[in-house]
């Protein structure tokens, strides 16, 4: 009898129908995340364990290290998994590690930014946003990834003029202005080259699309 396991997908043969995993690992990795409270014990139990026995910690650590170095796939997927998971707590800890580590995180900015000249300009264009926003007390947020995935989505052309941008060109243009109540979430931003992005200044799409007509350079993809 052909079953297939419920953790990983592996079809297996099976003596009974009631067989539901190929091996002992995922049967005990489906109970492991399918019971939190058991799980919550584990954890805890284990970090007892490890404040008590320093050297045991250690060897703990020094054998993950080692398995992670000669399984760099699987160790690779199951934290890209966990990261997906827990979005959250993966902001958390970076934070946590900002804090903690000021030289570093000055060190690691100056080499990024050397490397990225482009990418780094689009990054202060975006805090400069968030800026303003929490200035005018609006709200919203959004990613440099988010920023580049919208300029893809509209072919990396203005808005509102239609003429080509790059990275050192696109600007996030407030849709709804901030002084009109309009927040700095992605959906209130549209890719903007510097001119349109300037001389909308406070208007609506609708009002520059009718300024736009008037100087006769109106793009029909708005």
């Amino acid at each position: 009898m052909i079953n297939k396991c419920e953790w990983c997908g592996k079809e297996f043969e099976a003596k009974t129908n009631r067989k539901r995993f190929c091996s002992s690992s995922c049967q005990a990795k489906n109970y492991y995340h399918t019971h939190p409270e058991s799980r919550r014990k584990r954890i805890e139990c284990s970090r007892k364990r490890w404040a008590e026995n320093p050297e045991t910690s250690a060897a703990t650590l020094a054998a993950g290290k080692r398995w992670r170095e000669n399984n760099r796939d699987k160790a690779s997927a199951a934290t890209k998994r966990w990261r997906q998971a827990n979005p959250e707590r993966v902001k958390a800890y970076g934070r946590k590690w900002w804090d903690a580590n000021p030289e570093k995180q000055l060190e690691y900015s100056r080499r990024w930014r050397k490397e990225h000249p482009l990418r780094s300009r689009v990054f202060d264009r975006v805090k400069a946003a968030k800026r303003r926003a929490e200035k005018a007390g609006n709200g919203g947020d959004y990613t440099v990834q988010e920023f580049l995935d919208l300029c893809e989505q509209y072919n990396w052309k203005c808005a509102y003029c239609g003429c080509d941008l790059t990275l050192e060109t696109a600007t996030g243009d407030h849709m709804i202005p901030l002084s009109s109540g309009g927040s700095s979430d992605i959906s209130n931003i549209a890719p903007a080259c510097r001119s349109c992005n300037s001389h909308k200044h406070n208007k609506t799409p609708e009002e520059y699309a009718e300024w736009l007509q008037s100087v006769g350079e109106y793009n029909r993809n708005i």
